[in-house]
């Protein structure tokens, strides 16, 4: 994927695709350029277009684009651990606190444009 970005209310926006080229009830894997987990999952539910985090804080797999859909939650399926789409929330803390993060999604003119995450390393490849 060619990334080319715009701004819109100051923040940097990739445009993905047409909204039509994501199958309602199925994601797809975004992985930027700058870091093997900088990527993001964009997925079609009932017609909406949600983007959060591809990467499962549970065993950090990346596969949340892969996930099942169900009543407004995405499940890991490799272990089972549940989100919000809207919110990232994990929605049984009996799994434990982590979340997905989200990032906003914009459509104009039948294109869909997602925020580029900030590049953080995540806390299993920091060294102390």
């Amino acid at each position: 994927m060619d990334f080319q970005y715009e701004y819109f209310n100051g923040k940097e926006y990739l445009a993905i695709c047409r909204k039509e080229d994501i199958a309602n009830g199925k994601g797809i894997k975004i992985q930027f350029p700058d870091d093997d987990d900088m990527q993001v999952a964009v997925i079609k539910y009932e017609n909406e277009i949600y983007c959060v985090g591809n990467i499962c804080p549970h065993r950090h797999a990346a596969e949340i684009y892969n996930g099942i859909l169900k009543d407004g939650n995405v499940t890991c399926p490799l272990h089972g651990w549940t989100y919000n789409l809207a919110t990232g929330t994990n929605t049984n803390l009996k799994q434990g606190i982590r979340s997905l993060k989200t990032y906003n999604v914009i459509e104009i003119d039948g294109f869909i444009y997602i925020e580029k995450p900030e590049l953080e390393i995540p806390k299993w490849r920091k060294i102390d």
